[in-house]
């Protein structure tokens, strides 16, 4: 089956049809983002543009977008930003959800997760979000871009800062930005000098240690179990959704296993893959890193 949730920000489907005694469910979070060309005014071939989209801010020298360069960056962008987030967690279902039978075993799956980022013009189709695009002209080396204003070169590898030892902290800005559309803030937010609340851009919040500096929701490019956290909340939904209607079927549409509650636990992310449990794997606590189980 495929139990599906629509959130402001994306879409997510939970498909247990591909569920055997070695396959997991896959729970796919996909972003529609619509582009939008920010040109030199009247046609223009060259002109400038704000910092930030913002009056006031340093003017930017922009160039007008070609059609081959605007399909090239779209193509570029989705494509980088997909491979970063898709197949990066599984996570394991400790509370023994979506079980099934296989024979006269009874499995519980746990997670694979999935990204599908799907891009196009503004115009075309539907989105969760717009983005504004600048062409940044050769001679411009930075640009005040966030998360609905980008530049043609935030897909760019660039240092973002350096450690405590001084190597260099390299960042893909757009991977960032995709970390933002899908709910996940700035690595430090909470922390001493970065706010819970309110201006969470400041320094501070990319992080100060170098753990921090280097994730991807700092200066870097590194995911962590942390990161997982839409799908978590995604499938935690999922769940909570299928529970509250299993309460009006009648048998034989009643979940094939109801777990003692005391071989429950909250469920969590891991970035190595693990298998479906049977039963006994499951109330023992097995985690299956690896799997002899037949074919």
């Amino acid at each position: 089956m495929k139990f599906t949730k629509r959130y402001p920000g994306y879409d997510a489907v939970l498909d247990t049809d591909r569920c055997s005694p070695r396959n997991n469910a896959d729970l796919k979070l996909t972003l529609r983002i619509g582009f939008r060309q920010i040109n030199p005014m009247a046609g223009a071939a060259t002109g400038t543009y704000p910092d930030y989209g913002r009056s006031g801010e340093t003017l930017r020298q922009i160039v007008k977008w070609t059609a081959a360069d605007w399909a090239a960056w779209k193509l570029n962008f989705c494509n980088s930003a997909q491979k970063f987030w898709d197949k990066k967690f599984w996570l394991d279902n400790r509370a023994g959800d979506f079980a099934f039978r296989q024979g006269t075993e009874i499995f519980i799956p746990n997670i694979f997760c999935r990204f599908e980022l799907i891009g196009n013009d503004d115009t075309v189709g539907t989105h969760h979000v717009v983005i504004d695009v600048v062409r940044l002209a050769a001679t411009e080396n930075f640009f005040g871009s966030h998360s609905v204003l980008f530049d043609s070169k935030d897909t760019n590898l660039v240092q973002k800062g350096t450690d405590s030892k001084g190597n260099k902290i390299m960042q893909r800005a757009h991977v960032h930005e995709v970390g933002h559309l899908l709910g996940l803030g700035h690595v430090a937010i909470g922390s001493a000098g970065c706010p819970a609340t309110g201006d969470t851009n400041i320094s501070a919040c990319y992080g100060v240690t170098d753990q921090d500096k280097n994730s991807v929701m700092g200066g870097g490019m590194r995911l962590d179990v942390v990161h997982a956290a839409p799908w978590i909340t995604a499938f935690n939904d999922l769940a909570a959704a299928q529970s509250a209607m299993s309460l009006f079927r009648l048998s034989p549409s009643l979940p094939v296993y109801s777990p003692p509650i005391l071989k429950t636990r909250p469920i969590v992310a891991v970035m190595s893959q693990i298998y479906p449990r049977n039963v006994a794997e499951f109330e023992a606590g097995a985690v299956l890193k690896t799997l002899k189980r037949g074919r």
